[in-house]
């Protein structure tokens, strides 16, 4: 015959066991709900821009710097008559990228969009009439590396 304390005893055993499982249950199976940061356009890029207007190709290569949507950088030139280097700034709205360059104090309009994971862009550029850019405009395409 059980005793009133082995009855006791018994069901706070049963207790234990029931609320460590639920617990225990409760903490997850080692999968993790944490998310990747988006892709964004920081690292280091090598833009290839083609004039229409000039029959130029330039390259410009640098680190370009993303914090919230604005841009930063600078890059080094080559092919380019009018400067060797280029500080670079502007915006990236999703893929959607809008920035400049300025070539010798003048400045160098891009716009374009990025792939999804922000490893390769493309678009047009244009340049006011005028100095060494003199109306420029034409394609550019760009990779991450």
């Amino acid at each position: 015959m059980l005793r009133a304390l082995d009855v006791e005893e018994t069901m706070k055993s049963k207790w234990f066991g029931i609320m460590f499982f639920l617990i225990l249950a409760g903490c997850g199976g080692g999968g993790s709900n944490s998310t990747s940061p988006p892709p964004t356009m920081n690292g280091t890029w090598t833009f290839t821009a083609k004039s229409t207007v000039f029959g130029l190709t330039v390259t410009g290569t640098g680190t370009i710097l993303q914090t919230g949507n604005s841009l930063s950088g600078t890059l080094a030139l080559v092919g380019s008559p009018c400067a060797t280097s280029a500080a670079l700034t502007g915006s990236a709205n999703g893929t959607s990228l809008n920035f400049q360059i300025v070539e010798t104090g003048q400045a160098v309009g891009f716009v374009g969009n990025a792939t999804a994971d922000f490893s390769s862009a493309s678009g047009t550029y244009s340049a006011q009439a005028g100095g060494c850019t003199d109306g420029d405009s034409g394609t550019w395409t760009a990779t991450k590396s």
